[in-house]
């Protein structure tokens, strides 16, 4: 395959990724406790050339053997921003900001199956268990949980308050505020994120704010002018595919004549 072809292709594809990736945090400029991410591009590896065929000659060597050739690049992965967003005071006593690292630990029930999630949204309202008891739950229903694994109850109509360290005034219970040892296993779920492998477990210290909401992070300015530049990127290279075609075009002419 023409090199300069397999170069131009695999620029538009990564320069695409880049740009669906700056557009996802554009449309989540507004959504409470949302992390950023970044696009991070690697080169491909195409071909590991063997420069020395005589082994006996290779003792001593401290370089990596053979010539690795390389043609295009990829985006590598897309790394978690987890910068504190800026503190939204809205006074409802039921919408929380954590300060510093941790999450939210939710459960969510779908069926019979029961999972748990995690989140930096802390806008939670109050659903009705019968008998005078309620449930915090999220916007999709997900259930608040303790520092035990278990949903948390309150009275309705009761005086609600937590203490910053996540203790709820007048309750055994305290918010679980959950550490993950690396946030860049989760993956969102819309407005929540599972988390693939990794380690939990509670955080050491909290600080939890309440009547108050976490603003993403995303930097409007710098997600414009990281789309120009990605655009600017996507644009050379389709017009290099865009000639490489055309090179192609004129050899097979040329054979054919």
């Amino acid at each position: 395959m023409n090199t300069s072809l397999y170069i131009a292709s695999t620029g538009v594809r990564a320069f695409q990724g880049k740009m669906d990736n700056i557009a996802n945090n554009i449309a989540n400029v507004d959504t409470t406790g949302y992390k950023r991410r970044e696009a991070t591009f690697s080169d491909n590896l195409a071909v590991s050339i063997q420069n020395q065929t005589e082994q006996q000659k290779e003792n001593g060597r401290t370089s990596p053997p053979g010539i690795r050739t390389t043609f295009g690049s990829r985006i590598a992965a897309t790394t978690l921003d987890a910068t504190q967003g800026t503190p939204l005071e809205t006074n409802n006593p039921f919408d929380f900001m954590i300060v510093g690292d941790g999450y939210f630990q939710v459960q969510r029930t779908t069926g019979n199956t029961t999972e748990t999630l995690y989140t930096r949204n802390g806008v939670f309202q109050q659903m009705a268990l019968g008998n005078g008891r309620v449930q915090l739950v999220n916007s999709q229903g997900d259930i608040l949980l303790d520092q035990n694994g278990k949903p948390i109850e309150l009275n309705s109509g009761e005086n609600f308050q937590v203490i910053t360290d996540g203790t709820i005034a007048g309750s055994s219970q305290k918010m679980a505020i959950m550490t993950i040892e690396n946030p860049q296993l989760l993956t969102d779920e819309g407005g929540v994120s599972r988390l693939i492998g990794g380690t939990v477990s509670l955080a050491n210290s909290v600080n939890l704010k309440q009547g108050y909401l976490e603003s993403s992070n995303v930097d409007l300015n710098k997600e414009m002018t990281d789309m120009i530049k990605a655009q600017r990127g996507l644009q050379a290279n389709a017009r290099a595919l865009s000639y490489a075609d055309q090179m192609l075009g004129i050899a097979n002419g040329i054979m054919r004549t």
